[in-house]
C-alpha cells in the first residue's frame, strides 16, 4: 500500500505541474519504476540543493525531519510520500522521545527507512542488525524497541527478546507492516505447494531479499528476478508447479507480466493438446478475433431483441469492423502494451504488417457490405472509421494545449472507454436499424442503450485490470480520474441498471420477451467483478477469455429463448 501510494501520489504531481518534479532519493526500491517515472520528467535528488523551486516527493521510506525542514527553506514545495506504516513508527519514536526513551531500531543498518527513523530518534537511536549488534548494544535510559516495517517477524522476536534479556524493562512495538507480515506468512505457506519459487523485485530491496531467503530456508529454489527478460526459462520448464512472490516495492503489472509469461511455458507434464488449447486460446486473443466475433454474435443479440430477424450480412460487418479498430488501436496503445502484456506486445512487433493489411481489408469489406444495405449505414460506418482512425492524434492546436492540458481526443479523461461503447452500439445495433425500411423507434433505442451499457461496463472493468501500466504511461482512463473503487461502485450501479432494463423493457414493449433471459448474462458479469476484487482470479489471458465470453453466453441465452 505505501509504495502503490508513493507512485500514486507522484503521478498525481506530475499530472498538475508541468515541470520541476524531484524525489529525495529513489522514491522506491524497484528500478524499473524509477526508469518508467525518469521518462516523464522525475528527478532524484541526491542531496539537498541550496535553492530548490520545484515540487520535491518524499520517498515512500521516509528521510528525517531536519531534512524536510531544510527542503522547505531551499524553496521548495514538500509533497510527503512517506509510506503510512513508517509515519506510525516516526510518531511512536517521536511521542517517546519527548519522555526520556532511547530507541532500538531492528532492521537493515544502512536501509533508506531506518536512516530516516534514526532522524527522529536522534542521539538516543540504536540500530540492531542481528546478534553481534545485540552484544555490543549499550542501553543507559528507559527504551523502546521498534522494527523496520519490512522486517522479518521471526527475526525480530528472536532479536527484541535478546534485548529484554539484556536490558529488562523495555517496551516492544511490533511495528512490522501487516502486508509485509502476510507475504511473509504466505511465501512460507507456498513452499509446501509448489517446486519453485519466482521472486519479482529489485535487487537492492532488503524486503525483496527476505522473501528469497525465506523461500531458501524452506528447501525451495529461488529465482529471484526484477524483469522477465532474466527468468530462466531452460529450468523453470523442468518443474511441473511454480509459486510467485514479490517484493514491497514491485507493481502488480511487472508481477502480471511474469505471471503470464511463467503461464504460458509449458509444463513438465502438459500434454500437446492442452498446450495447442492454451496457444490457440491465445492466438485468439491477441489477433482480437475472439473479442470481434463476441460483437458478430452480440449483433445478433440486439436484432432479436427488436424482433427483427438476424442477417449474417450484419454479423460479418460487425466482425470485420471491431476487427479493425481493436487491432488499429492496439498499434496506438504498444507502449501501454509492454506494461501490461510484454508478450502481445512482441506478437504485434513481429506480425506489426500482416495485421496491419489485413485490418484494413476487413474494414474495407465491411464498409462494402454496409454500402450494399444503403447510403446510411455505409455513411453512419465511414463516419466511425475515420473517427476510430483519427482518435489518438493530436487534433487540438498547439496555442490551446497550454490552456485546457489536452492535445487529443484520447487525453480526455475516460474518453476511449465512452467511445468504444458507442462504437459497438452503433455497429451491432443502430447500422441494422438503419438498414431496415422502417425507421429506429423506441425499441432501437431502448436496445442501443443496453449494448452501450453493457460494452462500457466490460471496457471499464479492462481499464480496472490495467489502471496500474495506465497511470505510469499517463493514459487518462475512469479508473485513473476517480479511482478504482469508485469505478467499480459505478460500473456496480450501471450492472444494476441493466438488470433493471432487462425486468422492465420487454413489459414496456421497448425489448422483445428475449431479454428476461439474458439476465443470466449480466449475474455472469457481476460475479467476475467480484471474483477479481476478492482476489479469486487475477488479470491475464484467462480473466481477458472469461470477460469477453460474456457476449457468447448471451448470444447462448438469446437462442435458448427461441427455441
Amino acid at each position: 500500500m505505501g509504495v502503490r501510494r508513493a507512485v500514486e501520489t507522484t503521478l498525481e504531481v506530475i499530472q498538475k505541474e508541468d515541470s520541476g518534479v524531484s524525489t529525495f532519493g529513489p522514491l522506491i526500491h524497484n528500478p524499473q519504476v524509477l526508469n518508467l517515472l525518469e521518462e516523464r520528467g522525475v528527478k532524484i535528488l541526491k542531496s539537498i540543493p541550496e535553492k530548490e523551486s520545484g515540487t520535491v516527493i518524499i520517498r515512500a521510506h521516509g528521510v528525517p525531519p531536519v531534512q524536510k525542514d531544510q527542503l522547505r527553506k531551499a524553496g521548495a514545495k514538500v509533497k510527503d510520500a512517506t509510506c503510512p506504516h513508517v509515519v506510525k513508527v516516526q510518531v511512536i519514536i517521536r511521542k517517546y522521545l519527548k519522555q526520556g526513551y532511547g530507541t532500538v531500531i531492528i532492521g537493515d543498518r544502512n536501509h533508506a527507512e531506518v536512516e530516516g527513523l534514526m532522524g527522529f530518534a536522534g542521539n538516543l537511536g540504536r540500530v540492531v542488525s542481528n546478534r553481534q549488534d545485540v552484544e555490543n548494544l549499550e542501553i543507559t535510559a528507559p527504551y523502546i524497541i521498534v522494527s523496520q516495517t519490512t522486517q522479518d517477524e521471526i527475526i525480530f522476536d528472536e532479536l527484541s527478546s535478546m534485548i529484554l534479556e539484556r536490558f529488562p524493562g523495555g517496551k516492544v512495538f511490533n511495528t512490522i507492516c501487516d502486508a509485509t507480515h502476510k507475504r511473509q506468512e504466505e511465501v512460507r505457506r507456498l513452499c509446501n505447494d509448489v517446486q519453485a519459487m519466482v521472486v519479482v523485485g529489485g535487487k537492492n530491496s532488503a524486503n525483496t531479499k527476505r522473501l528469497a531467503e525465506i523461500a531458501e530456508g524452506m528447501g525451495c529454489p529461488v529465482f529471484l528476478v526484477e524483469t522477465e527478460e532474466e527468468l530462466d526459462f531452460g529450468v523453470l520448464t523442468k518443474y511441473e508447479c511454480v509459486g510467485v512472490t514479490a517484493g514491497a516495492s514491485t507493481p502488480t503489472w511487472m508481477i502480471s507480466r511474469i505471471v503470464r509469461i511463467l503461464e504460458a511455458m509449458p509444463g513438465k507434464r502438459e500434454g500437446k493438446l492442452k498446450q495447442f488449447g492454451s496457444r490457440l486460446l491465445w492466438l485468439l486473443l491477441a489477433t482480437n478475433i475472439y473479442v470481434s466475433l463476441g460483437g458478430g454474435v452480440l449483433t445478433y443479440t440486439a436484432e432479436v431483441l427488436q424482433n427483427k430477424r438476424p442477417m449474417a450480412s450484419f454479423f460479418l460487418i460487425s466482425f470485420l469492423y471491431l476487427f479493425a479498430m481493436h487491432n488499429l488501436n492496439r498499434f496506438t496503445d504498444r507502449k501501454l502494451q509492454k506494461f501490461n502484456d510484454p508478450l502481445r506486445a512482441l506478437f504485434y512487433e513481429k506480425y506489426r504488417w500482416p495485421l496491419l493489411v489485413i485490418s484494413a481489408l476487413s474494414l474495407a469489406l465491411a464498409l462494402t457490405l454496409a454500402f450494399e444495405h444503403g447510403f446510411k449505414p455505409f455513411l453512419l460506418l465511414s463516419g466511425m472509421s475515420i473517427f476510430g482512425i483519427f482518435y489518438p492524434v493530436q487534433v487540438i492546436p498547439k496555442s490551446l494545449i497550454s490552456n485546457i492540458r489536452v492535445r487529443g481526443l484520447k487525453e480526455i479523461p475516460g474518453s476511449k472507454t465512452f467511445l468504444v461503447a458507442v462504437a459497438w452500439a452503433f455497429v451491432t445495433t443502430l447500422i441494422p436499424a438503419l438498414a431496415s425500411p422502417e425507421d429506429p423507434d423506441l425499441m432501437t433505442v431502448a436496445v442501443l442503450l443496453f449494448i452501450m451499457l453493457l460494452v462500457f461496463v466490460r471496457s471499464a472493468l479492462f481499464d480496472v485490470f490495467e489502471v496500474q501500466g495506465d497511470r505510469i504511461v499517463g493514459k487518462e482512463t475512469l479508473p485513473v480520474c476517480i479511482g478504482e473503487q469508485k469505478t467499480l461502485f459505478v460500473l456496480h450501479i450501471i450492472m444494476g441498471i441493466l438488470v433493471c432494463m432487462l425486468l422492465l423493457m420487454p413489459l414496456l414493449g421497448l425489448m422483445s420477451a428475449v431479454g428476461f433471459w439474458l439476465l443470466p448474462g449480466i449475474l455472469y458479469i457481476l460475479g467476475l467483478t467480484r471474483l477479481y476484487c476478492k482476489g479469486r482470479i487475477n488479470q491475464g489471458p484467462r480473466l481477458e477469455f472469461y470477460l469477453e465470453t460474456v457476449f457468447y453466453l448471451l448470444a447462448g441465452l438469446t437462442w435458448l429463448a427461441l427455441l
